[in-house]
């Protein structure tokens, strides 16, 4: 029963994390480079970035329904969207002039200014949202799983609490723990590959 629960809120914060991704990384490197885009999206991410993932369930449940993944993998989408995006904007925006400068003078086109010299010079600031992102995003699936969903570690917490089950109420926090301790674990790992330094 715990692997069952525990690979179904695996699932969905995944989801939750590449779509945001696939949205955040994208956004915020055009936000960084394109003036327009970035008076075009900055009031919008400044307006919508406060309202607590959280707050999103009453309309996730009414647009997605309690059936299904869709209304846990959008509030995980919604709590990962954010830090990464700001941290892909400050990545890239503050890259030294000089690198970008020095790989010009060798004659790189824009194309490999974006992946030879940005991206890896924002790397630690990229890594830095998705550590931050993968922890908001295992908050909120647990309490989406608490609200609107029928199975998950949260749903798992909330049904043995009902039935003053303490024992498995700390076992799937354990495993909440334990689960998002190794998803870091590869992050950094990640970045050990690909660092630099």
């Amino acid at each position: 029963v715990l692997l069952v629960h525990t690979l179904a809120s695996l699932n969905r914060v995944l989801t939750g994390l590449l779509y945001a991704c696939l949205a955040a990384l994208p956004l915020g490197v055009l936000a960084a480079y394109s003036r327009q885009v970035r008076d075009y999206l900055q009031p919008l991410i400044e307006l919508l970035r406060p309202i607590p993932p959280i707050a999103w369930i009453p309309l996730a449940v009414l647009w997605f329904g309690v059936r299904g993944d869709r209304a846990s993998n959008f509030i995980t989408f919604v709590a990962a969207f954010f830090p990464l995006f700001l941290h892909t904007f400050s990545g890239i925006r503050h890259i030294e002039e000089l690198h970008l400068n020095a790989a010009r003078s060798l004659g790189a086109g824009r194309r490999m200014l974006l992946l030879d010299v940005a991206l890896p010079s924002a790397l630690p600031f990229l890594i830095t949202g998705l550590r931050i992102s993968l922890g908001f995003a295992w908050m909120c699936v647990i309490a989406a799983e608490l609200i609107a969903s029928n199975s998950g570690l949260g749903y798992m917490i909330e049904i043995n609490r009902s039935m003053l089950n303490t024992a498995n109420v700390i076992c799937g926090m354990i495993t909440i723990g334990a689960v998002g301790y190794l998803m870091n674990e590869g992050i950094l790992a990640f970045e050990r590959r690909f660092s630099w330094k």
